[in-house]
């Protein structure tokens, strides 16, 4: 077993001055790792509980990603509940430092500037006090319940990790990652079997103003209603996946080209009649514009026909928004 301490930081610099000062106090049996962001740090813990390892400290500072300070501790805590966390003092407020303590464990604060406290002592602290509730919890455990209970959480982590790493973490569909696992196969699939196929690329109209005047926390609700809206319309065999930002993308399998523009003109005329209300009880009104590209023999990946399909986006954006191009092609379709 090794012991493993997170550090958690948008900032390098920080990351590698708090790796030296480790580092220099702990031996082979702890492995220090650096992330830039808590989703890719959730990963990474999660892999070495199942690797048998055990989550010792989180170090946790400032971060961009879309799972915030709060939720990851509290994610963590479900699968590794002795683990120290120290905060940075810029990483947390107090709401998101009183929901942690109402709910996981907070070991202690800190400045980001470590010279104004003994940083090292703080960690080697920590190292102690979990030794030692180390040693009473294998005082207190049942062999058998022990191994239940290992059991129940490899399988919680497998499930988490798969969803983490396949799922867009603010909409629930498909991240870029999966949707380019699922497609890839399938287009070679389809040529093979002399199938059609079809790509939407959806773009929600004029996102940058909603953001702009009503905030990005109304931003994300506009794209998750956008997200849900289309998942409804869509088969349950077609996959569809958030690229990025407000841009998501649908492979329709087996679908004619008559097929696919019915399709993307429902979701068009769907969106365009949805009002979305946010908690203030304002009402927004926004539209979507949508690519749509057919495979052809000269398809080999999927890139090729998403570059199409992107490219019949951009010309619904540029002759006026809120409409459906179809791309069209030199070559013969499937």
């Amino acid at each position: 077993m090794k012991y493993i301490i997170a550090c958690i930081y948008n900032d390098v610099d920080i990351l590698d001055e708090l790796y030296n000062k480790i580092s220099r106090i702990v031996d082979n049996d702890y492995i220090i790792e650096s992330y830039v962001n808590a989703e890719q740090a959730l990963i990474g813990c999660y892999n070495n509980i199942i690797a048998g390892n055990e989550i010792l400290i989180t170090l946790v500072g400032s971060d961009s990603s879309s799972m915030s300070v709060d939720n990851f501790i509290l994610e963590l805590h479900k699968n590794s509940p002795h683990t120290k966390n120290i905060l940075f003092e810029d990483a947390v407020d107090m709401e998101v430092l009183t929901r942690i303590i109402n709910n996981a464990s907070v070991y202690q604060v800190i400045p980001k500037v470590f010279t104004r406290i003994d940083f090292e002592l703080i960690v080697l602290e920590a190292i102690k006090q979990n030794a030692e509730q180390r040693r009473l919890n294998e005082y207190q455990k049942v062999l058998e319940s022990a191994v239940d209970k290992r059991t129940k959480e490899l399988n919680d982590i497998n499930v988490k990790l798969k969803v983490l790493a396949t799922t867009d973490s603010l909409t629930n569909v498909n991240n870029r990652r999966s949707y380019f696992e699922s497609c890839g196969p399938m287009i070679k699939f389809l040529r093979r079997e002399k199938r059609s196929l079809a790509i939407l690329m959806i773009d929600i109209d004029r996102f940058k103003q909603i953001n702009d005047r009503y905030g990005h926390a109304v931003g994300d609700e506009v794209i998750k209603s956008m997200a849900q809206k289309t998942r409804n319309i869509l088969r349950k065999s077609d996959i569809f996946a958030r690229l990025g930002g407000e841009e998501f993308a649908a492979t329709l399998p087996n679908t004619t080209k008559r097929g696919a523009m019915t399709v993307a003109e429902n979701i068009r005329k769907d969106i365009e009649a949805h009002a979305f209300t946010t908690l203030q009880g304002e009402t927004i009104k926004y539209t979507v514009s949508v690519g749509v590209a057919m495979l052809t023999y000269d398809d080999e990946d999927l890139e090729t026909i998403l570059h199409r399909a992107d490219l019949a986006l951009y010309d619904a954006k540029r002759t006026g928004r809120n409409c459906v191009v179809l791309q069209p092609s030199e070559s013969i379709e499937i």
